[in-house]
């Protein structure tokens, strides 16, 4: 009774282990997908490195233009 016990709990851990593979897997696939991503282009310029959200860019992209309009107030 103990050893069969044993060999349902061996064989649960071994299925756990093997779901945990795949999902670690995919996982790093995603995070090679997305390091791949916020990799700079050649051409990008400076101002728009290290900005990582959509919603950055945007706030950089305001403030660049308001630095415009200031500029061409003067």
């Amino acid at each position: 009774e103990i050893q069969v016990g044993l060999v349902t709990e061996l064989g649960q851990k071994t299925a756990e282990i093997a779901r945990l593979t795949k999902e670690r897997k995919k996982l790093q696939e995603d995070l090679g997908a997305l390091q791949l991503s916020m990799t700079p282009v050649k051409d990008e310029p400076e101002a728009a490195r290290g900005l990582t959200t959509r919603a950055e860019l945007v706030e950089k992209i305001r403030v660049l233009g308001q630095d415009v309009l200031d500029g061409v107030k003067y």
